[in-house]
Formats: C-alpha cells, sequence, structure tokens
C-alpha cells in the first residue's frame, strides 16, 4: 500500500499543539474532555481498548506538553451498554461543564446522546462507531465519526473475498439480531456480489442466521449455518458473543466444515482468547495493524506504549483509533483556540493532524472519516509460544468505497 501521504512526525511533533498564541490556560487549568464508552456488560471488552487508547494519548500529548501548556484530563464515564446510561453520563459530565467529547463504540448508545449536543454546545469523535445512520439520517454537525463505515470496511471485505476466492459460489451468514449490524452483512454481501460480477461469474449469499445479543448458546446457529452446504462463512458476531460463538463452534469441527472463514472484525481477541485453539485459518477486519504501518511514528509509538501498558504486542485496532480521537480534540482546541463548537467544527473539517492510521480526514459533507483498510489473516500455529501467528495482511484504499454522502437523510 502506498503510504506516502503520511507525515513524518513524531511525539515531540505533537508538542506544536503548544504553538503560542493559542488558547491559553489559566496556570494549574486542565484541558477536560470526557470519555463516554462501555466498560460493562457484553461489550465492555471493546470498551476497555478505546479507554487504554485515550489514556496513551493524553499521557502522549501531556508529555509533549499538552494544549499550550494545558496539561489535558480525561474524565471516563461507563454507559453501561445502554443508551439509557449513555445519556446518564453525558448529562453528568456536561453539568460539570465538559464540552469535548469522545465517544463509543455503539450506535444505540449515541443515539442516544447525539441530539443533546447542541444544547450543550458540545463537539464529539464517534470512536469506532460503523454504522451508517451515524453520519446519515441521524447526522449531527457536532460528530465526527472516526471510525470506518460499513460500506467502507465490510464493502471492501466483500471485494477482497472474491479476489482471493473466486472458487467460493455460496457464503452463510451470521449476526446478532441486532439492527444496526445488518450494514455490515449488507455491506459485505454487496461487496462480494459487485466484484463477482465484474468478473462474469455468481456468487449466492445466503440470508443471515440471527442469534440473539448477549446471548449464550449458540449451538443450534451453528448447526443452521454447518448445514448451509456454503463453503464461507461470514461472522458479525461481536465482543463476549463472538469469543463464546468461536469456542462453541471448535467442538463442531468448524474449519474443516469451511474452506474461508471470515470474522467482521473482532481480530486478535479471538486469538488471546482461545490460544492453541484459534481455527486453522481466519480473516478480520481492522481498522489499525501496526505491522501494516511501518512508516508511520506516531503508530509504532502508540503501539510501544500499548506493550509497555499491557505487555501485549497485538493491540486491538480500537487502541489506535480512540488514540487519534483525542488528537482530532486536541489539535482542533490548540488550532481554533476556543472550546466553541462553532470554531471546532470547522477546524476538524479541514484539519489533518497526523495520528496512529495515518492523516486524520474527515469528509466535510458528513463528518465521515476515510482511512486505509486493512485486512488480516490469522490462525493456529504450534510453532508459535501463543499458539497462533499472523500470517498474512491485505490492504485497500478506503475512499474507494465510501458511500454517498447524504448527511440528515438515510442512504438508499
Amino acid at each position: 500500500m502506498n503510504r506516502r501521504h503520511f507525515l513524518t512526525t513524531s511525539a515531540a511533533g505533537l508538542g506544536a499543539l503548544a504553538m503560542p498564541g493559542i488558547l491559553r490556560a489559566q496556570q494549574g487549568e486542565a484541558l477536560r474532555i470526557g470519555l463516554i464508552t462501555t466498560l460493562s456488560g457484553p461489550g465492555q471488552l471493546y470498551g476497555n481498548y478505546i479507554k487504554d487508547g485515550c489514556e496513551i494519548a493524553v499521557e502522549r500529548l501531556n508529555a509533549a506538553g499538552g494544549v499550550n501548556g494545558a496539561k489535558i484530563e480525561l474524565v471516563v464515564r461507563d454507559d453501561k451498554n445502554s443508551p439509557e446510561g449513555a445519556v446518564t453520563a453525558f448529562r453528568e459530565l456536561t453539568g460539570n461543564g465538559i464540552k469535548l467529547f469522545a465517544q463509543g463504540t455503539f450506535t444505540a448508545n449515541l443515539l442516544g446522546t447525539l441530539p443533546l449536543l447542541e444544547e450543550a454546545d458540545v463537539t464529539m469523535v464517534m470512536v469506532g462507531a460503523s454504522a451508517l445512520a451515524l453520519t446519515h439520517e441521524a447526522y449531527n454537525p457536532r460528530a465526527f465519526r472516526l471510525g470506518f463505515s460499513s460500506p467502507m470496511c465490510f464493502g471492501g471485505y466483500g471485494t477482497l473475498m472474491a479476489q482471493k476466492h473466486p472458487e467460493i459460489e455460496k457464503w452463510a451468514t451470521l449476526r446478532s439480531d441486532v439492527t444496526a449490524l445488518a450494514d455490515i452483512t449488507n455491506a459485505f454481501s454487496k461487496g462480494l456480489k459487485a466484484e463477482t460480477e465484474k468478473a462474469g461469474r455468481k456468487v449466492e449469499v445466503l440470508e443471515p442466521v440471527l442469534v440473539p445479543y448477549g446471548g449464550a448458546d449458540f449451538r443450534n446457529q451453528i448447526s443452521n449455518i454447518i448445514g448451509s452446504g456454503a463453503p464461507g462463512l461470514f461472522n458479525v458476531l461481536q465482543g463476549a458473543d463472538a469469543i463464546s460463538y468461536y469456542k462453541q463452534a471448535r467442538t463442531f469441527g468448524l474449519d474443516e466444515k469451511f474452506k474461508v472463514l471470515c470474522d467482521s472484525a473482532n481480530e486478535f481477541a479471538i486469538a488471546k482468547a482461545m490460544g492453541a485453539n484459534t481455527p486453522a485459518s481466519l480473516w478480520s477486519w481492522t481498522g489499525w495493524y501496526p505491522a501494516a504501518n511501518k512508516g508511520n511514528p506516531v503508530s509504532d509509538e502508540v503501539h510501544k506504549a500499548y506493550i509497555k501498558l499491557r505487555g501485549d504486542e497485538y493491540p486491538n485496532w480500537y487502541i489506535g483509533v480512540s488514540h487519534d480521537s483525542i488528537v482530532t480534540i486536541a489539535n482542533a482546541v490548540a488550532k481554533a483556540g476556543s472550546l466553541d463548537a462553532a470554531k471546532l467544527i470547522p477546524t476538524i473539517e479541514t484539519e489533518t493532524p497526523q495520528g496512529a492510521l495515518g492523516k486524520i480526514q474527515f469528509r466535510k459533507e458528513d463528518h465521515g472519516f476515510a482511512g486505509d483498510l486493512t485486512y488480516i489473516r490469522f490462525g493456529r500455529d504450534d510453532k508459535n509460544a501463543n499458539g497462533w501467528s499472523v500470517f498474512e495482511t491485505a490492504q485497500l484504499p478506503g475512499a474507494e468505497f465510501l458511500e454517498k454522502a447524504t448527511p440528515g437523510s438515510k442512504l438508499n
């Protein structure tokens, strides 16, 4: 992948946020950023990654001088895995005067807070969210989605699978019974079919097998997908549900039943939970994989910081995305010299600070983020002490899969 667009900046370069003439903070005054994420319930796996990534960003930026000498203070609240919890946390933080927010990652929780941004004069970066509604029918000009939309990452995913496995003419899909996740299966199917038809072939994508969100027993659904006769499988279960599914599917011999296994975006969480019991070969989309970002010093530094924090060589992609959400906010405050949304919004629309993912850039029309798409194939490896290894990576330009901008209207 061509990475010439990366800027050769480092942690020291981030100190430019502390330029004279920009936002004079009074002595001892902190720049407070509210973080609302899921730290309990089935989604806490990702919420903890988001918290880690944001904290790494705060530590790096503060070490480089903060924002014009003002240290950044991250104020964290648990949304308790519900829209009601997110709204309660938002009202508490705004009641305490906080104007800057990062929130992620579940759509329902974001939809709970988005209508409240204007009244509170808040600017928000949505961390890792992919649902189309957030930049279409539920678009709010005060919010920026630092995540990859479903047509981008999963349309690209389907395209990649059609290119790599043209011999597979039938795919099964499995997802939680959550409407927002339909965007993912639909985008994968559309990308798969478009690329296959372009090559003069046909492919069948079966209707998704649905499972309850937060369920514990997936055996019936596993039997259904195995009985489908499809050699390709795309799984959209997420978080703890996905881990439980893969553990149960192992007893059914999932590796032997399907030629190609694709996971939506759980990536290394699966391998870390299963170790030597990881499927033999599993594809996953990822928003950030340091080994694919060589030449980007910010990515390297965030990777090192995470290893130091958790002793883990393979960070989840939310680490990079959440880190960059804080960089986005801090850079905007520094450049705008204000906490007012009226000044921050046009600043974020035009600024392109360097982050772990590369240049952080949003489409002005709908505040959608378009970054490079990365896919990894990993699996069981008896020669590796971890019990698994990464075998292959592939990348596609995200801009080629970005959907039409329709802020305020549903995408048809």
